[in-house]
């Protein structure tokens, strides 16, 4: 769909590789909805309808993968580590995807975003690239 995409070929060839090894896909339910914002904000031609934009989020992630949202003992542990790690600001979403996986048991983070979460520890960071 996003074919236009910089990151498009690189992550579509990864999460291929890995599905097709037997990984499991699991999304941080922050990340759905933060991916539905941008895909009905984007400049034309790139943005999506309100009913294209969920479609395809309701398909490629969330009935195809763990879907996980921290509940009030994840979001105590969240802002225990953003203060632990001085992390504020824009970087707090990013702690809500990295405390999903530390939550959902994930040894590793898919991102094209590493530096934002170079700081968080425990958490092994791939930046997908075609030749993965």
């Amino acid at each position: 769909v996003s074919t236009w995409h910089q990151h498009h070929a690189a992550a579509l060839s990864e999460l291929e590789r890995r599905l097709s090894a037997g990984d499991e896909m699991v999304v941080a339910g922050h990340s759905a909805a933060e991916a539905y914002a941008v895909l009905t904000r984007l400049p034309a031609p790139h943005r999506m309808s309100v009913d294209d934009a969920a479609r395809l989020i309701l398909v490629n992630f969330v009935e195809n993968a763990d879907v996980i949202a921290l509940d009030v003992a994840g979001y105590r542990s969240l802002l225990d580590r953003a203060r632990t790690l001085g992390i504020g600001g824009g970087q707090t979403y990013d702690l809500v995807i990295a405390e999903s996986a530390r939550l959902a048991d994930v040894p590793l983070l898919l991102t094209f975003n590493d530096q934002h979460f170079r700081r968080v520890p425990d958490l092994e960071i791939v930046v997908p690239t075609e030749a993965n």
